[in-house]
């Protein structure tokens, strides 16, 4: 019985540096997801008010983007088109849904996002679903690469 015991305890006392590892990295995981999730709103908040400095923070050097109709661009062509106007002010983005995955120094995050606004007189509500990878690059994370689909109506 009393070699049982002992066993037990052996085991019981071996899983803690275990437990305690697996939370530190639950975590650390949790901190990358508030981080990510922040940049996310971030990158909303300076499409709206088409912000090319936060934009290039965000975005790495080497950033591709795919439209909704399947062209692609890249990080300089992507920060041409940032140019604020008077309607970029009537519009706004919220992020409905927003699911990380994180590998890392990889992310990959999914936004189900709303665009209302006014195009003209021509009032729009659009949905769209982003796939955003992030990479950690000298210390900060940075978006790598985004596909943009609009959902129909």
């Amino acid at each position: 019985m009393r070699n049982i015991l002992s066993v037990v305890l052996l085991i019981t006392l071996s899983a803690f540096p275990a437990l305690a590892q697996a939370q530190k990295s639950r975590k650390a995981n949790l901190d990358t997801e508030r981080q990510l999730i922040e940049l996310e709103r971030q990158m909303s908040e300076a499409l709206v008010k088409q912000d090319a400095a936060v934009l290039d923070r965000l975005w790495s050097n080497d950033f591709v983007f795919t439209f909704p109709n399947g062209k692609i661009s890249n990080k300089a062509q992507r920060l041409a088109g940032q140019k604020p106007s008077a309607e970029s002010s009537q519009s706004s983005n919220i992020n409905d849904q927003v699911n990380v995955y994180v590998y890392d120094n990889t992310a990959v995050v999914t936004v189900l996002s709303t665009w209302r606004g006014k195009a003209g007189t021509q009032e729009f509500s659009d949905q769209y679903q982003a796939t955003h990878v992030w990479v950690k690059q000298q210390g900060r994370w940075q978006l790598v690469a985004a596909h943009v689909s609009q959902l129909k109506k």
